[in-house]
């Protein structure tokens, strides 16, 4: 039984192609330095693209690299991004995959640091793609998987059409690398690119999404159902006039009719898919068309007529291998020519490398001199301060100690000078109480020999008072009390008795008086403070 696998892949290099100018004048436009930046880098990303991408890898490679080394002189980290993708696009143009990997990471590094969600999900599909040709399906699988994340992050990504476009490629990729192995899963993703194309009119996807659909229903051997999607997909490709496409879901149309048996339809579609690429050219379509009629007529038992075709399968099989050949000579001779030239510069390198490391040994010997010197010098200057620092401790600790020997002093001085007043006080205190000891004794003595002395007046006073006045006065005492005992009648008499009473009264009341004036001194002289 024969399987459809005529499939349209979506290998998507995400880069927009403006229309076509003319090389001269592209380049023409970035050697003027008098127009804006924008539209100078414009016109050498489209120089490399459009005049030498597909035909000289590496004069887009060397474009790309004036693109990027301008872009980053001005920090346009978008349009450096860009520049590093068309260098991973010219190193997957020759099978250089290794070298477009590293290319594609460098602008999906640039595009993460400006935070392009965009350019992230576009360059991750570039790199699947890689994976993809590379058979690391489950790299590629990742890769495609999250350029779609990366896209849904995107505001209104439902309604950008250019960003649809990349959603339908995403998962269309991803559907054909599960198609061999979960075809449940690869139909879920074909289903999702329909849904979008039918949605926003992207008829070429549709038809691609509609073939793909139909090759899983024919692998299930549902054949109605393959045969509607294949016929589907052939009524839009015919509206859009995309021939080669239409060639193979011609000679799909046929291969499904062969698995039935019906070989008068199988040579009914296969011939017109036939005739489209021998008018066209395409040379893939006319060698799986030519095979298809050949088992076909072999099966009818039209030997000679299989032998034409079978011949003419085999003839365009080997031109077809030639320039597969070619290609691979013309893709060989670029790989050698970057291998050979990376080999040079690392050789350049290697010598440089040298050389360098000669000087940056060199450099390290008298660094590791200097700094030795440094560190002796630095050393010698710790010891110093450390020193100075003792030095200066000790004398602050000296100073300090002599400022307290100092105080202590002055107290000292200052307690012996109070003392010594106070001492010079004490004995002025002893002086005059000396003074006034030997004063007090003159004195007392003084003193008394004048209260001796008026005490012996006071006595003698006394003595004459008594004896020379209280006698008589004693005398006149008696008489006066013998005159009132007599008893006298006269009046004038009683008068005269009268008047001398109240003179002896008087007298009486002085002598009195005297004699406690008298009796003082005495008292005084007992008040007195030895």
């Amino acid at each position: 039984m024969m399987r459809a696998c005529l499939l349209v892949g979506f290998l998507c290099l995400f880069h927009v192609i403006e229309a076509q100018e003319n090389t001269d004048s592209l380049r023409e436009n970035w050697e003027n330095t008098d127009l804006s930046d924008s539209l100078r880098l414009k016109s050498i990303n489209q120089l490399a693209w459009e005049g030498f991408l597909f035909s000289e890898p590496d004069s887009a490679f060397y474009y790309a690299q004036l693109h990027y080394e301008f872009a980053k002189e001005r920090n346009l980290k978008k349009e450096m991004a860009v520049a590093r993708n068309t260098q991973g696009t010219s190193f997957y143009m020759i099978g250089n995959y290794a070298k477009a990997m590293d290319y594609f990471y460098q602008s999906l590094k640039i595009k993460e640091q400006i935070n392009d969600t965009l350019g992230i999900a576009a360059t991750l599909n570039n790199i699947g793609m890689i994976n993809d040709n590379q058979g690391h399906r489950k790299e590629a699988i990742e890769n495609y998987t999250k350029a779609i994340e990366f896209i849904k992050r995107i505001n209104g990504y439902n309604k950008n059409v250019e960003i649809q476009k990349t959603f339908v490629a995403s998962y269309h990729n991803l559907g054909s690398l599960y198609l061999n192995d979960n075809p449940e899963k690869a139909m879920e993703f074909f289903n999702i690119a329909l849904s979008i194309s039918e949605k926003l009119g992207f008829q070429r996807e549709q038809a691609y999404a509609y073939n793909s659909l139909g090759h899983i229903y024919s692998d299930r051997n549902e054949l109605e159902k393959g045969l509607e999607y294949y016929n589907k997909s052939l009524e839009i490709l015919e509206k859009i006039g995309d021939k080669g496409a239409m060639v193979d879901a011609l000679n799909n149309l046929g291969i499904l009719y062969y698995d039935q048996g019906n070989y008068t339809r199988t040579i009914s579609y296969v011939n017109e898919a036939l005739d489209m690429a021998q008018k066209n050219g395409l040379n893939n379509g006319i060698s799986d068309a030519a095979n298809i009629l050949y088992l076909c007529h072999k099966a009818l038992n039209n030997y000679k007529k299989a032998l034409s075709l079978l011949e003419l399968h085999m003839t365009t099989r080997d031109s077809l291998q030639s320039e597969a050949n070619k290609k691979e000579v013309i893709r060989q001779g670029y790989k050698y020519k970057y291998e050979k030239q990376a080999a040079a510069d690392s050789i350049a390198f290697a010598n440089q490398q040298e050389i360098k490391n000669i000087k940056i040994a060199e450099q390290q010997t008298q660094l590791n001199s200097e700094q030795t010197q440094r560190f002796l010098l630095y050393g010698v200057l710790a010891m110093i301060i450390i020193l100075a620092i003792v030095l200066y401790q000790g004398d602050k600790r000296k100073i300090e100690a002599a400022k307290i020997i100092a105080l202590q002093k002055e107290e000292v001085e200052s307690q012996r000078d109070k003392i010594i007043d106070q001492h010079a006080l004490l004995e002025e205190r002893n002086r005059k109480i000396t003074e006034f000891n030997n004063n007090l004794e003159s004195l007392v003595a003084a003193r008394t020999m004048e209260l001796e002395k008026s005490l012996d007046q006071i006595r003698s006073y006394q003595h004459d008072l008594a004896h020379n006045i209280r006698a008589p006065f004693v005398s006149l005492m008696g008489l006066l009390n013998m005159i009132k005992d007599e008893r006298f009648d006269s009046n004038e008499n009683e008068k005269i008795l009268q008047e001398l009473q109240n003179t002896s009264d008087k007298i009486a009341l002085v002598l009195k008086d005297i004699s406690i004036e008298l009796n003082k001194p005495e008292d005084n002289i007992n008040d007195i403070e030895v």
